[in-house]
């Protein structure tokens, strides 16, 4: 009698011991649900944009704040001066604050990895934005366009210029300007165009009076040029000009990455007073750019739509409140880990197609695209 008793007490007890533990993981698992998804007004999203003197990231960050603010979501937005240790604070705080998502456009993308990390850490979700975070683990996803094909895209259309594939002989004189060396992306824009033009610097075809050609795509930052400085890309082109092409040698093309190196080229071409300009290429369709091209100064420039590239971002992170995992189309390794990529598709303009890509679309007037003077 006494067994039975003691046998049923057990019994009992385990009953009503798996009931609370039922119970208790049935709270557990509401809690747990309810804390993963905010209310739109309680999630907030820091953005870092490295300077806003270059009018495209002032766009980036004005589109990217607009499109997350549509969502209801709290942003803080702030640009870094170019400074990398402010950028490095800025994000900091941005974690001590207790963000839910961090977008990170970085100067230099080694060295805003720790920070990444102390907002992965306090439990925000990192996105790189256009420009890779290395080596770390704490990204989470990637938003860029297709950054070999920009490359490519310039590389083309200086040899499509110069006639290259029509005949042309030369030798043509071609210099270089790659982007920063601290930008990942500065390297794989160059690769994209040495993709293109290294094998006409090899066959002679291609030559540069200043000798400044990297031996291959890996040695691109022996021509970077420092945080994709515009003065500084002025400086080193009219120390190429000066030095090289002084006395009638004639310049047939400039490699030049971006809009800031674009115009530092046509500045030095200005200085030097030739009656002539270069093929000059560039990238991100600033409106001084836009407007040399539409005066025959620069040649193209590849536009990035950022609106596209904001919306983009915004969606990742829409998508990550909900509970759902970002559609990504491609990866790219920083060196850790694959990052989750999505990539956007780059568009050439010149003269040619200025009008229909970047004035019909409403990016710009035709006013201040230059086409009315």
């Amino acid at each position: 009698m006494n067994w039975a008793k003691k046998t049923l007490a057990v019994a009992t007890a385990a009953t009503v011991l798996l009931a609370g533990a039922a119970c208790g993981s049935t709270r557990s698992g509401s809690s747990s649900s309810s804390s993963t998804k905010k209310d739109a007004k309680d999630i907030s999203v820091g953005i870092s944009m490295p300077e806003q003197m270059l009018e495209r990231w002032k766009k980036d960050g004005d589109n990217l704040k607009s499109a997350l603010q549509k969502y209801g979501y709290k942003v803080t937005l702030q640009y870094a001066d170019s400074k990398t240790d402010l950028q490095t604070s800025q994000i900091q705080n941005m974690a001590n604050n207790n963000v839910d998502y961090v977008v990170i456009a970085s100067i230099d993308g080694t060295s805003t990895g720790r920070a990444a990390e102390q907002a992965k850490q306090n439990g925000a979700k990192v996105i790189a934005y256009d420009r890779l975070i290395m080596n770390t683990d704490a990204v989470d996803y990637y938003a860029t366009f297709n950054l070999e094909k920009v490359g490519k895209m310039q590389g083309q259309y200086i040899v499509d210029k110069l006639g290259v594939e029509n005949g042309k002989k030369g030798p043509f004189n071609v210099e270089l300007m790659a982007g920063s060396p601290t930008d990942n992306n500065a390297g794989i824009y160059f690769k994209g165009a040495w993709s293109v033009l290294g094998k006409y610097f090899k066959n002679g075809t291609f030559k540069s009076l200043s000798g400044k050609v990297p031996k291959s795509a890996d040695d691109w930052q022996s021509i970077g040029i420092d945080n994709w400085d515009r003065n500084k890309a002025q400086a080193e082109m009219e120390n190429r000009v000066n030095s090289f092409y002084n006395n009638g040698e004639h310049l047939d093309a400039v490699l030049a990455q971006n809009d800031a190196e674009a115009m530092g080229t046509v500045n030095a071409v200005k200085a030097a007073g030739w009656n002539y300009y270069p093929v000059i290429t560039g990238q991100d369709a600033e409106q001084a750019n836009i407007q040399a091209i539409a005066h025959g100064q620069q040649s193209m420039t590849v536009y990035k739509d950022t609106s596209k590239l904001a919306k983009a971002t915004a969606e990742m992170i829409h998508d990550m409140a909900e509970g759902k995992k970002p559609s990504t189309d491609t990866s790219y390794n920083n060196g850790n880990k694959d990052v989750p990529t999505v990539s956007l598709k780059p568009v050439a303009v010149d003269k040619d197609n200025l009008k229909a890509v970047l004035v019909d679309s409403g990016y710009i007037t035709a006013e201040k695209a230059g086409l009315t003077d």
